[in-house]
């Protein structure tokens, strides 16, 4: 409806600049309708009196509030005046808008009666209709830019016009039937033409307007459901609906229309515990069991930053107390998953094999949307929040933002770079583990280690739509390993990498593994791990991998300076050779680092391909270093012992290989990048296998080759109940019980463990699966434990210690201590806490 007639205070001035920290000018608007009964209970309004309105005289010619709310939107987009054309960085920026207007200027029909807007998209598939949308919508942001050479240009709105009103009466209106994927028509689609009409303002022509406005209404309705109406919204879908909804209300001067975006999204800010949302422990879920945090959820958190700048101030604030999940989010939600500038693929879903949204990509919608949060953030969240963006652009040395922003996005990068106030902020060292989407980074100075895991909870992978054709072993154990080589995994790694092969994975070459899947699930419930002091981990997996009889548990115990690789129970069935790849690195199209095997470079020509028996060390340039202790490695397989393979290959594939979605679909133009490849062959069918690594991040040959000569790290225990190691260097015991079960007093303090170095840390005993972390400093021990089936109610834990202990306690929820002389009894109540997430204990002797 139009409320129009609701009073209006003295209406604000277009606010030019909408960047981080940037100040807010003009008078603020007040509540213009809409508001029901629940918000006049929950919401403070100005609005002024019919008296007071009547005092003073309106300004006819002033913009009224709607109009004012369509200019901020546009200035979102734009950038506003705040976009400076004579600023290197900005032409930057306006070439890169102008290219993308001008690839679609070349393509339009210009013949007498065109049948579609661009040659290349004939409306047979509603892809083509949202993409006609997205180009339309490009081609009036750069003629609304400043300096642009497309700038309020007539002969470049004539055409958009047109391609509006063409589109909307030959495919995109009310009586066209919803057919293919829903999102183009309820999403796509609307949210292009409400952001195109908002840049062009009165461009557009009240009839044709009306006309569009009808049709976002047709297929949007409520922003609650999809779907025509038969599935709730959730999540990035949600904010996205709701963001429509509210454009559509600004255009059509509809109070309610806003009111009723505003408050459907108070919907997504809560935290939930099961399915798709936002969890207490930062994972973030969509499509009901899929990580997330790096894409929908930085959809969602790049609306409601966007939705939250605009309606500040004005009669529809984002006022909810909730809202202060999303502000939090930022520190546990994406923060943990960035390094140097990009979002690690281990969370991004299907999302990873596409061409034209790499790492880098997800990285930069990131940190556009918290740079655009800052000024809604406490002080003290805005100084910490300019300080991690400013370390992520200026470390970033591989598609930095600077590169590909857009002048809306170059304002706020500006705003802290060209700030000599605002330090760039390191991240780490630390461990992190979100048990909900149960993935563990853990950082130290030059790296950062994740790991991806699923569960009858987590989803192995997602493939829909013709996406992530390749991504069968990503939640099988797959590690990443990020370092100085900033372009990675964005290079065209997942193209070209043996995808039965990722680093960290034991898999089953049977060919039926190959086949793809929508968001399967394994039937098992051991997955996760456990912190202690947010420094050090251990993570594990009871493996089921997808069409595949393999078997195996699955352990990683992260240290100072190094990764520790266990896995026991290997079993396969299927007639074919199991592995468990160490490292499957992406060298480039020069592909010339060197790999030394137990002192001894080896050939780097490609092709090339090595045996060797599975102890000892390895190391390749420019990565790091990889430890097989002797002994430690052995399968019962028809191949007999276990053998480290090394590879050196140049691989050929194309996006489209990984990527053939419809509107998503990568080219075929084949590229060629050269592997380095560690695996250990477990053979054909093996019974009980098991393996042992060290994995060193940027550790150099020589000391690889002295830490494989002088150990630090014992292996307590590697079979199918329990994977157990302990590490004198820093007095660490850790181990994943995969049943109940006891580990014997064993261990040391460590080097810096003060009076009692050399002494055992204790013995350790659980009734039940869990994962525990037991450090011993001076006459301090301080246990971690967790629940990583998320199954239990209760858990118990039984320390002895090498002497009295005369104090014990734990402040985490559901944790009570009992001492009795040698022995401690912890019981953990594991209904209070958040599931699969560790408890802490403090014991002293």
């Amino acid at each position: 409806m139009d409320d129009s007639t609701t009073p209006l205070a003295a209406p604000l001035r277009r606010r030019h600049f909408l960047g981080a920290g940037a100040a807010v000018t003009g008078a603020a608007l007040i509540g213009v309708g809409g508001a029901g009964p629940a918000d006049a209970a929950t919401r403070q309004t100005t609005a002024a009196t019919p008296a007071a309105s009547q005092a003073t005289a309106p300004d006819a010619t002033a913009p009224d509030a709607f109009d004012q709310l369509r200019g901020v939107w546009s200035d979102i987009l734009t950038g506003g005046s705040a976009v400076d054309p004579t600023d290197p960085d900005y032409l930057t920026a306006i070439a890169t808008i102008d290219a993308v207007a001008a690839a679609a200027i070349a393509l339009y029909d210009t013949s007498a009666a065109p049948a579609s807007v661009y040659t290349d998209l004939p409306f047979t598939q509603v892809e083509n209709g949202s993409g006609t949308y997205y180009r339309l919508r490009d081609t009036s942001i750069a003629w609304a830019t400043p300096g642009s050479a497309y700038y309020q240009d007539p002969a470049v709105l004539a055409p958009v016009l047109a391609g509006l009103r063409l589109i909307g009466s030959a495919y995109y209106h009310p009586a066209s039937p919803e057919v293919g994927n829903w999102y183009h028509w309820e999403i796509g689609a609307p949210q292009a033409l409400v952001n195109a009409c908002a840049v062009l303002g009165d461009q557009v022509a009240p009839a044709d307007l009306a006309s569009y406005l009808a049709t976002v209404a047709h297929f949007v309705p409520d922003p609650t459901h999809q779907q025509q109406g038969t599935v709730l919204t959730t999540g990035a879908n949600r904010s996205d609906m709701c963001q429509i909804t509210i454009l559509r209300g600004i255009l059509a001067k509809d109070g309610d229309l806003i009111a009723l975006g505003r408050d459907k999204l108070s919907d997504i800010f809560p935290y939930v515990t099961a399915s798709d949302g936002y969890y207490a422990d930062g994972g973030y879920i969509q499509h009901g069991n899929v990580p997330y945090n790096g894409h929908y959820s930085y959809v969602l958190l790049n609306d409601l930053s966007q939705l939250s700048l605009l309606l500040n101030g004005s009669g529809w604030p984002i006022d909810d107390p909730q809202f202060a999940v999303i502000l939090d989010s930022v520190d546990l939600t994406y923060a943990p998953f960035m390094y140097d500038g990009l979002v690690m693929d281990v969370v991004r879903g299907r999302f990873l094999g596409r061409q034209l949204e790499t790492d880098h990509d997800a990285g930069h919608a990131i940190t556009e949307a918290v740079l655009r949060l800052v000024p809604v953030g406490s002080r003290e969240q805005q100084k910490r929040w300019k300080s991690l963006v400013k370390g992520w652009i200026q470390r970033e040395t591989f598609a930095g933002i600077k590169a590909s922003a857009t002048p809306a996005r170059m304002v706020l990068v500006k705003s802290v770079l060209d700030d000599p106030k605002v330090r760039a902020a390191d991240q780490g060292p630390n461990h992190v583990q979100q048990p909900s989407i149960e993935r563990a980074v853990h950082r130290r100075p030059g790296w950062a280690w994740t790991v991806g895991l699923s569960s009858s909870r987590v989803a192995r992978f997602e493939s829909i739509n013709g996406e992530n054709l390749r991504g069968w072993h990503t939640g099988d154990g797959a590690t990443y390993l990020y370092n100085r080589d900033n372009g990675h995994y964005t290079d065209v790694f997942w193209p070209t990498v043996d995808s039965t092969r990722l680093a960290g994975v034991t898999a089953d070459t049977v060919p039926s593994a190959l086949t793809a899947g929508n968001a399967t699930v394994p039937p098992t419930t051991w997955s996760g791990g456990a912190v202690l002091d947010g420094s050090w981990g251990a993570v594990g997996m009871d493996l089921v991998p997808y069409g595949s009889p393999l078997r195996a548990k699955k352990s990683w115990f992260c240290l100072d300076d190094c990764v520790v690789a266990l896995g026991a129970g290997i079993t396969g069935s299927s007639g074919h050779t199991v592995e468990t790849t160490i490292e499957n690195r992406n060298l480039h199209a020069a592909g010339e680092n060197r790999l030394t095997v137990n002192g001894t470079a080896q050939p780097s020509t490609p092709g090339w391909s090595g045996s060797f028996a599975a102890q000892g060390w390895a190391h390749l340039e420019g990565v790091g270093g990889y430890i097989l202790p002797h002994g430690a490695t052995g399968a019962t397989g028809s191949a007999g012992a276990v053998t480290l393979r090394a590879l050196r290959e140049q691989r050929t594939g194309a996006w489209a290989d990984v990527d053939n979605g419809a509107s998503t679909g990568g080219t075929t133009v084949p590229y060629t990048r050269t592997f380095a490849t560690l695996w250990l062959d477990h053979g054909v069918d093996p019974s009980g296998g098991s393996y042992v690594y060290l994995l060193l991040p940027g550790a150099n040959a020589r000391d690889t080759a002295h830490r494989a000569a002088h150990p630090d790290v014992t292996v307590l225990a590697n079979t199918p109940a329990l994977q157990a190691i302990h590490s004198t260097a820093i007095g660490l015991t850790a181990a994943n019980f995969f049943t109940a079960g006891a580990l014997p007093s064993v261990g040391a303090a460590g080097r810096n463990g003060g009076r009692s170095a050399g002494r055992p840390n204790g013995g350790v005993t659980v009734d039940a699966p869990a994962s525990v972390l037991l450090r011993g400093q001076g006459e301090r021990l301080t246990l971690a434990v967790s629940d990583p089936t998320c199954t239990r109610t209760s858990l118990t834990v039984t320390v002895t210690g090498r002497s009295r202990f005369r104090r014990g306690f734990g402040d985490d929820p559901g944790v009570r201590v009992a001492l009795s002389g040698d022995t401690a009894v912890i019981t953990v109540d594991l209904t209070q806490g958040l599931p699969g997430t560790s408890r802490t204990v403090q014991l002293s002797r």
